[in-house]
């Protein structure tokens, strides 16, 4: 893993650790579709598609942040479990799902804290 891959990790891994501390209020229950992307790669080269969906898998195989592309926003997800949705979504790195949950945004951080996830229709 480079440097800069290692950095926004590390970046990521925080933002997620700070996610426990928003309270319901502040986020907002729902459903959103979008492609599940590799964040470090997306954020780094705007790698996605059908031509990342190699290299996204591997990425998200081996623990860089996986996340929900929707309308041009990325949202990190994490499961609802505290478990890592990595190996699950790894598959569907450039696909569209449907993920429904608990949305936090804030300046610089998107998180989608997932309840559940299917392939979109």
């Amino acid at each position: 893993m480079t440097k800069k891959y290692a950095a926004i990790f590390a970046l990521l891994a925080l933002l997620v650790a700070g996610v426990s501390l928003l309270t319901a209020a502040e986020g907002g229950a729902g459903t959103w579709t979008g492609e599940v992307i590799d964040v470090a790669c997306y954020s780094t080269h705007a790698s996605k598609g059908a031509d990342h969906m190699e290299c996204g898998a591997k990425c998200v195989k081996a623990g860089l942040p996986v996340g929900l592309l929707v309308n041009g926003t990325t949202y990190l997800l994490i499961n609802s479990d505290h478990t890592a949705l990595n190996e699950k979504l790894a598959p569907h790195v450039g696909h569209t799902v449907t993920v429904n949950g608990t949305k936090h945004e804030s300046p610089g951080a998107n998180v989608i804290v997932v309840k559940g996830w299917a392939m979109a229709k």
